[in-house]
């Protein structure tokens, strides 16, 4: 192997080494879906839906969190903004700023997903369930809220896109 394949194979080991680059959008979204399938599920069972309540409500999750991803991710930037938060903010803080942003935008989201999912299996919206299960996702959001708040900023660190504190979508948004 001659100096010129060497490098050439550096070259392309360096390209495939570097971090991939997706947008803000894509990366907010695809940790939402991802973590809510699997959180959504649990919350879901506890609920009292059976199997394809589960499995609508999911369904219906994914497609709502493929279209709302984005939407919550600035949601949750807006409320570290407004609360002026940052990256230098004690932990507590942060905390409880994701906990802020996920009761007031993922809990009535998911009081929806839950109706419509009783709907779909049972033939009836069950309001009852939805409020269950919303209830049940604010009794678990001191959990759930920051812990998704985690997961959305280790997946923007792993693209190289900055966490909801250092303000990826309200920063760039006031630059355009």
């Amino acid at each position: 192997m001659d100096k010129k394949d060497s490098a050439s194979e550096t070259g392309n080991l360096e390209k495939i080494l570097e971090k991939p680059h997706l947008s803000v959008g894509v990366v907010d979204t695809i940790a939402n879906v991802t973590y809510s399938l699997v959180v959504g599920s649990l919350t879901d069972y506890f609920a009292g839906l059976n199997l394809a309540g589960i499995l609508t409500s999911r369904a219906t999750g994914t497609v709502v969190n493929a279209l709302t991803g984005r939407q919550y991710c600035w949601w949750r930037e807006k409320a570290f903004a407004v609360t002026s938060t940052n990256q230098d903010s004690r932990a507590i803080r942060k905390t409880l700023v994701d906990l802020c942003a996920f009761n007031t935008f993922q809990v009535p989201l998911y009081a929806g997903i839950v109706a419509f999912g009783s709907y779909i299996s049972e033939g009836r919206m069950d309001l009852e369930k939805a409020c269950v299960g919303g209830e049940y996702l604010v009794m678990i959001s001191p959990v759930v809220g920051p812990t998704i708040g985690w997961y959305i900023d280790l997946c923007r660190a792993i693209f190289g896109i900055k966490t909801a504190a250092q303000g990826a979508i309200i920063k760039r948004e006031k630059t355009e």
